[in-house]
């Protein structure tokens, strides 16, 4: 899905028109939000303290998630 939201985002840069970047910034939001809940998941069926990868898993999708909520709020005050 990040694949699928990276190739829209490429387009949007591409093609200056609203869609494909709504479409891809949806995407993302998507996507990080599931690898959020995969994580979330994830640690309640180990009991060993979270790993350094997935504490960095967290943050990126985090990361994106901000990022394209931000993105989403730039287009509504745009226009």
């Amino acid at each position: 899905m990040l694949t699928l939201a990276s190739a829209m985002l490429i387009i949007a840069t591409l093609v200056p028109e609203e869609p494909y970047l709504v479409l891809g910034l949806s995407f993302v939001v998507g996507s990080s939000i599931s690898i959020l809940v995969q994580e979330a998941m994830s640690t309640t069926d180990h009991t060993h303290p979270a790993s350094h990868q997935r504490c960095i898993t967290q943050f990126t999708a985090l990361l994106l998630l901000g990022i394209s909520i931000y993105g989403f709020a730039d287009l509504i005050r745009s226009r």
